[in-house]
């Protein structure tokens, strides 16, 4: 066996065993009891036609399927653990690797904040992409691309996305785009769930907890 094949098979095993274990995590958080700082944040059905208002985004609808509805409440916890720290930072790499890449075209100065890196303000392409898309911020693994310093509201919605691509890992990026493929982005699950903990910080802060107008950050 060639150093080039062994290396290929490791990688490989590696790779399958990350994704087990991101499957196997994710569905341990979404069956954990509900609290505050929990993952699976209860969504009420509501009768359809009621999502005219800006909070049924976060609830479900009565023909959505059961998956639908517990990961538009997951809500994943900070990883403490150490060692579980680095391989999650090595398991969401891939997309950390693109959002660096982003940033540095960004002409925005990387800051250190809540474990991630923030690229802002963004400016040149990435900020006209962002401003087109009527988008605050965007996240790739850590790295956090914002138009301006993120408030804590819309830190800890993009620190969400973050979480999910601890678990997810490769598999971030094509379950996101499926999914909003599927059902938009006022309906998205994952985004949805991140928007429960945006709206939790906002409370915490003393912020308002009912926006008037469609959020506008990912």
């Amino acid at each position: 066996m060639t150093a080039r094949t062994l290396l290929r098979r490791t990688l490989f095993l590696a790779g399958f065993l990350g994704l087990v274990a991101g499957v196997v995590w994710s569905r341990k958080e979404l069956n954990e009891p509900n609290d505050r700082t929990g993952s699976a944040i209860p969504l009420p059905r509501v009768p359809r036609g009621t999502d005219r208002i800006a909070d049924a985004r976060l609830v479900a609808r009565p023909e959505e399927p059961d998956w639908v509805v517990d990961l538009a409440g997951w809500v994943p916890k900070a990883i403490r653990n150490r060692p579980l720290q680095l391989l999650a930072i090595l398991w969401a790499f891939p997309s950390t690797l693109v959002g660096l890449v982003v940033g540095l075209l960004s002409g925005a100065r990387p800051t250190l904040r809540d474990g991630v890196i923030v690229f802002s303000p963004v400016r040149g392409p990435v900020c006209f992409a962002l401003h087109r898309g009527r988008f605050a911020a965007t996240t790739l693994g850590h790295v956090v691309l914002a138009r301006h310093e993120p408030s804590d509201a819309l830190m800890a919605h993009e620190l969400v996305h973050t979480r999910q691509a601890e678990r997810l890992g490769p598999l971030m990026g094509p379950v996101y785009w499926y999914l909003l493929v599927r059902y938009g982005y006022a309906r998205h699950p994952m985004e949805r769930a991140a928007r429960v903990a945006g709206r939790e910080a906002q409370h915490l802060g003393g912020g308002h907890t009912r926006p008037t107008a469609p959020p506008v950050h990912t």
